[in-house]
């Protein structure tokens, strides 16, 4: 079970940056430890996690962006969200 909640506001810690990587052309996270490379579902989270959008908000403008059902797209989302907090590159706050 998940600790986040829809209500959640995921936001970029300070010192993670999105960038395209110059080489491969692929989305990463810059940080000062090194980079992690995301894929197109990740890339797009990341690209709206701003602090303002809550989690449920996010799920809904991402289930139009993707044609895949709500709870797969529920699961992936908490389950992409709970990897970058684990490495401690997004917060969630209420």
């Amino acid at each position: 079970m998940s600790s986040i909640d829809l209500q959640m506001r995921p936001v970029l810690v300070p010192h993670a940056r999105l960038k395209m990587d110059a080489v491969s052309g692929d989305p990463v996270l810059l940080f000062p430890e090194g980079m992690f490379v995301l894929n197109s579902t990740a890339h797009e989270i990341v690209r709206h996690c701003d602090g303002r959008k809550t989690v449920g908000e996010l799920l809904q403008l991402l289930g139009e962006e993707f044609d895949v059902g709500k709870e797969v797209l529920q699961t992936d989302l908490f389950e992409n969200l709970e990897q970058l907090r684990r490495r401690n590159l997004i917060a969630l706050s209420l």
